[in-house]
């Protein structure tokens, strides 16, 4: 392990304006909106992707079979809608969809062009109120800014949410993913690459702990002079965004953020954006969940995982897929990877063997790199079913966000 990682918080302070999801122009939150509009527990949900956009995706629309997937606000130049057909597994009730196509007066060409060959995968988890979360993938999504190329990330997605920001309040453990694109939307390499928790408190205002457990008097983990503080409020734009609320880090908007409060517990999706001081522009997404210890058992089972293809440190816009099974303490798949439960890494520490830090909600691991090196993986439940994870696939510092939903043992 070998991470470039940008500071924590000049990720944030570099920024000249962000706004998540969006073109990196400036927007200044309102400060008179007091009350969220979340969806109401349907088939729709709002969803941020960790290559930094936010989409709307309609389960069974505009008929039975069918999703469509909707570019609310993008980075990379994503407009208006697709619509694809979907299948069902019968085990694992995971959902496949394919053939896309656009759907829209506003489509831009590239985007409608390459649409028959967009996948996406993804899981919902929802409870006894119908309150859910999807999890999922999609890959292969052309990058009209770039002109040439395609994207590949993470969904995260909720169909509820909470009114007020005091219904946010708690503790959370994280992990987040960010890095930064040239004006033209090509990546350049600097990543910031997290876990750790924060605080929320009933007010809005909150404090991260970056690699480490939450505690009142945490500083950044590469500058201990440093506090990573910020307030959240109601995004003013509850039209567009259902339920979404505004986090500002350090003095700066960072993104818009979404809740479900499904299963008894809260989870939370970031979409980060925004422009840097040199014309380049940082994205990408968190995902936070109610901080909790968790329990070796829990997840025992079988898990397909899917993370974004690397050519080098490059993403492809495809994506590789994983199998993994954990049972009790132990994971097994190709790598023989062996799970800590409620630790994760330093990811500002640069050792060729990481060293575990004690964090409750989080799971973590190591796996042969080149030579010596090891490569660390480290993961966030958001439900029994549904693994965000960070991967360092080339034991050299950059990392790819991953996702493990249910599977089936061939």
């Amino acid at each position: 392990m070998n991470l470039k990682k940008a500071l924590f918080c000049i990720g944030v302070s570099a920024l000249l304006a962000a706004c998540g999801g969006g073109d990196g122009s400036s927007t200044t939150p309102s400060q008179s909106v007091t009350q969220a509009q979340p969806l109401p527990s349907g088939s729709t949900y709002i969803a941020t992707v960790s290559f930094g956009d936010t989409v709307e995706v309609k389960l069974d629309s505009p008929s039975t079979g069918y999703v469509t997937i909707s570019f609310i606000s993008s980075q990379f130049g994503l407009k208006d809608s697709l619509t694809g057909t979907y299948t069902q597994d019968s085990n694992t009730h995971v959902y496949s969809v394919s053939n896309f196509s656009a759907n829209g007066s506003d489509v831009p060409a590239q985007l409608g062009s390459g649409a028959s060959s967009v996948g996406m995968t993804f899981y919902i988890t929802v409870d006894g109120s119908n309150n859910g979360v999807l999890s999922g993938q999609i890959y292969n999504v052309p990058n009209v800014k770039a002109g040439s190329g395609t994207l590949a990330g993470q969904l995260a997605g909720s169909n509820n949410g909470v009114t007020t920001v005091a219904g946010l309040a708690g503790t959370y453990s994280f992990i987040k993913l960010s890095g930064d694109y040239t004006s033209a939307g090509v990546p350049t390499g600097d990543q910031d690459a997290d876990t750790g928790q924060i605080k929320i408190n009933a007010d809005g205002t909150f404090r991260a702990c970056p690699s480490a457990p939450y505690s009142d008097t945490c500083t950044d983990d590469e500058d201990s002079s440093i506090t990573d503080t910020g307030t959240i409020t109601v995004d003013a734009d509850q039209t567009d965004y259902p339920g979404a609320f505004d986090l500002t880090l350090n003095g700066v908007m960072y993104g818009r953020m979404f809740a479900s409060t499904a299963n008894g517990a809260v989870t939370l999706m970031l979409d980060q954006a925004g422009t840097n001081s040199d014309g380049t522009y940082r994205t990408g997404s968190w995902v936070l969940q109610t901080a909790s210890t968790l329990v070796s058992g829990t997840y025992n089972g079988f898990y397909a995982c899917t993370e974004p293809t690397l050519s080098g440190d490059t993403p492809t816009g495809g994506v590789t897929q994983r199998a993994l099974y954990i049972n009790g303490a132990q994971t097994e798949d190709s790598l023989a990877l062996t799970l800590a439960f409620n630790t994760s890494f330093n990811a500002a520490a640069s050792s060729v063997v990481p060293t575990p830090v004690a964090i409750s909600g989080l799971m973590s691991s190591t796996y042969p790199g080149s030579g010596s090196t090891q490569s660390a993986i480290m993961f966030l439940p958001v439900s029994a079913s549904n693994l965000y994870y960070l991967d360092e696939p080339n034991a050299d510092g950059y990392f790819v966000m991953g996702l493990c939903l249910p599977g089936v043992p061939a």
